[in-house]
């Protein structure tokens, strides 16, 4: 597929700046990142975390799942009740104003630091201070409130940009520039792929539940959503070929 047509394709899927607000698009540019608030109905949300749980539950049936302090499910694209998360006109908007119309989906993945867990280093999901066209972006959409309490995506503003920043090894150490991102549940942080960003310690005494979405370039050297059914492809249609390298 050309790239004019996969061009013309996103925009018959709603992508287009003209979804985005003049404080959105500074936003993405200024800071690398903005909060798409209300991005899932009550009831999406809802949907999502019943088939988490039930997915969750299958995993538990396997010997070889860790869970670990942190719950991690990957490959998700094939559940139905996530569709409205990938497909959203606004979520589409943003990541194709980070990195254009030639893009594909990596990855649809869970992640869910139970309490007391969570903390991570700052990192890039692509290369930090990168120089050229943004090869990744990335959606976090919550689905309960991110708040600073319990374990919310914490970002440095303006690491997108060229140039190194140095940051504190340790998972639980401030960044003096960082921000916690609090958002409501339903709602996506779109982030650029080269934005230093990491989880934080959760200290509430519920887990904090997320979807997390990676979208890159066709050509950027990423590891693509495996397994994905044919059913999958038909029930997606003309969006099928955001998920075909």
């Amino acid at each position: 597929m050309e790239a004019a047509e996969r061009e013309a394709l996103l925009r018959s899927l709603g992508a287009s700046e003209d979804t985005l607000t003049q404080p959105e698009i500074a936003a993405l540019d200024r800071d690398g990142y903005v909060v798409l608030p209300a991005l899932l109905s009550a009831a999406h949300v809802a949907d999502a975390r019943g088939a988490l749980d039930k997915l969750i539950a299958q995993a538990r049936l396997d010997p070889t799942w860790h869970a670990g302090g942190t719950l991690h499910l990957n490959d998700l694209v094939n559940e139905r009740a996530f569709d409205p998360v990938w497909r959203s006109e606004r979520l589409l908007s943003a990541i194709v104003h980070v990195i254009g119309y030639d893009l594909r989906i990596g990855s649809v993945a869970y992640r869910a630091p139970q309490p007391g867990y969570g903390a991570q280093a700052l990192h890039a999901d692509f290369r930090q201070g990168y120089r050229g066209e943004y090869q990744v972006a990335t959606a976090i959409v919550a689905l309960v409130d991110f708040t600073p309490n319990n374990g919310a995506t914490r970002v440095i503003p303006g690491s997108h940009l060229p140039g190194d920043i140095a940051v504190p090894s340790d998972t639980d150490t401030p960044h003096p520039a960082q921000r916690v991102v609090a958002c409501g549940a339903g709602s996506a942080i779109v982030f650029n792929g080269h934005l230093l960003h990491s989880g934080t310690r959760n200290a509430s005494q519920e887990t904090r539940h997320a979807l997390q979405i990676t979208f890159a370039r066709r050509a950027a050297p990423i590891v693509g959503t495996a397994k994905i059914e044919n059913a999958t492809l038909e029930r997606a249609g003309d969006a099928a070929f955001l998920f075909l390298s």
